[in-house]
């Protein structure tokens, strides 16, 4: 028989926490003169003992189906799968959040954002459908406080 080759990839969710977030250098701008975004990140405690159960279950995994282990995890976390998200937070408190519930600005009544950074939190799945799904939500409730004279 043919030998068999089998790849396994773990993907897994990073807490959301106030250290990892983007903010704007002043003192450093692009060709136009506007600040550069500068991206904060480091994998938390609990994300690591997350990367080290999962690793351990596909160990477990291939140890159950008799097979020989080549890996290549290293000894901590690393790289992205992701589609960042959650720049312009989605959420009911405005000290906490930028927008409400329909993606409106808290403190501008007619500012909008249905792209992926009004999500809270995200997997590394691709959020095209609910991009869509929210931006045709917030579309219905301009068109209802349109009609109502709120916008």
């Amino acid at each position: 028989m043919q030998p068999g080759l089998l790849s396994f990839g773990i993907f897994s969710k990073v807490l959301a926490r106030p250290e990892n977030r983007v903010t704007v250098d002043p003192h450093r701008v692009d060709v136009h003169g506007i600040p550069i975004p500068v991206m904060h990140f480091r994998f938390g405690e609990n994300d690591t003992a997350l990367w080290r159960d999962s690793n351990q279950s596909v160990q477990e995994i291939c140890e159950k189906i008799n097979s020989r282990v080549f890996s290549d995890a290293g000894d901590k976390p690393s790289g992205f799968a992701s589609h960042e998200v959650g720049t312009v937070r989605m959420g009911t408190n405005p000290k906490t959040s930028v927008l409400n519930g329909y993606c409106q600005g808290h403190e501008v009544k007619n500012l909008f954002v249905t792209d992926g950074s009004c999500f809270t939190t995200s997997s590394e799945k691709n959020p095209t459908l609910t991009i869509m799904a929210l931006s045709l939500r917030t579309s219905e409730y301009i068109k209802e406080q349109r009609r109502k004279g709120l916008l």
